[in-house]
């Protein structure tokens, strides 16, 4: 009996696909600044006073029919310095594209309100904002272990 079940474990975890655990070629699992080849990257600060670096102007991502600028946040300045959020700007967005291409990626949202989309899996949060300004959306991905961030990200 024992051996069946987990023999039926076995089956059921291997027919389910993997959670996401970033956006493209960008992981929270595994990139750093090091893995940045193209665009520019500047240090910054985070909100809570932590060194990070910024990069923009990195190659597009497809969302849909439509593009989105990417943006990425890494902690610290060093080579090895970890992902700590994904920033997609999508122009000529329409909320209702971005809202199933968020589902079909990570499911349903846990939480909505009014123009804001919230998910979350077993290794990041998302916040969609639905428009974030006319024509506009932004979509925030962060690792769960960045709650400060995440926190500070459900007040704007």
């Amino acid at each position: 009996m024992k051996r069946a079940l987990l023999v039926l474990a076995v089956v059921a975890c291997k027919g389910r696909e993997p959670e996401p655990s970033g956006v493209g070629q960008w992981r929270f699992t595994a990139s750093t600044l090091a893995d940045v080849k193209h665009g520019d990257c500047q240090p910054t600060k985070l909100f809570d006073g932590r060194q990070a670096t910024w990069c923009f102007g990195l190659t597009p991502y497809k969302i849909g029919k439509r593009v989105a600028e990417v943006d990425l946040y890494f902690l610290g300045t060093d080579p090895d310095a970890k992902l700590i959020e994904i920033q997609l700007k999508v122009r000529g967005c329409l909320d209702e594209e971005l809202d199933q291409w968020m589902r079909s990626a990570m499911g349903p949202p846990y939480e909505t309100r009014g123009t804001r989309g919230y998910w979350k899996n077993g290794f990041m949060w998302a916040l969609a904002l639905m428009p974030s300004e006319p024509g506009r959306c932004v979509v925030h991905f962060l690792p769960l272990d960045e709650g400060s961030e995440i926190e500070r990200l459900k007040q704007i």
